[in-house]
């Protein structure tokens, strides 16, 4: 498979994207999701990522169709439209920036956040594309979160923000001593990953 532009073009084998440890839980849950009678959307903030989840989709053999940046305004309502109505396609791949704001794609019951943003109303905002009016099923939401890597406090600093978000929100809610909120800074992350 070839990626990115003339000037950053690359290549990929299958051994290459199937050895991700990402791709391979995907290949191991989606046929499962599918068999079920579950439609997914899986998001992603990179363009070129979500180019290796259309090769891993199709690798699966499952239907899918792909909404991002690049997609124009005039296509975006025709491709949610479809999603919905059409249930012989399985899943929807989504940047999180443009598909995770003002969609109503409650045909999906399962939302798969491939990478998480730093920011976790992003991804919240992703979430809420299943959980809209209309929407009839529970809605199933996994984050893929790869062990001992940056996910992993990627995931951690989404989670404390939350609880910041929570607690300032409340009405007369005081942050104590004792409170979840961030520890690490992006400078402290940075340097843990860089073993600085």
């Amino acid at each position: 498979m070839s990626y990115g532009d003339a000037g950053t073009k690359g290549v990929l084998t299958d051994e290459h994207v199937l050895g991700s440890a990402k791709c391979q839980a995907l290949v191991e849950l989606l046929p499962s999701l599918a068999i079920d009678g579950h439609r997914v959307l899986i998001f992603s903030q990179w363009t070129t990522m979500l180019d290796i989840l259309e090769w891993t989709l199709e690798v699966i053999g499952v239907t899918y169709r792909r909404l991002d940046g690049g997609t124009p305004v005039t296509e975006r309502q025709t491709i949610v439209d479809t999603f919905n109505n059409d249930r012989s396609i399985f899943a929807c791949l989504l940047s999180t920036r443009a598909g995770g704001q003002g969609l109503n794609l409650i045909g999906a019951d399962t939302v798969i956040i491939h990478d998480m943003d730093f920011n976790p109303q992003m991804d919240r905002q992703a979430e809420d594309r299943c959980h809209r009016i209309g929407q009839q099923k529970p809605v199933t939401i996994y984050r893929l979160v790869t062990k001992e890597s940056v996910d992993e406090n990627i995931y951690e600093i989404a989670r404390r923000k939350l609880i910041l978000d929570a607690a300032i929100l409340q009405s007369g809610a005081e942050l104590d001593d004792n409170s979840d909120v961030p520890e690490m800074t992006m400078g402290e992350i940075l340097a843990s990953i860089l073993l600085v």
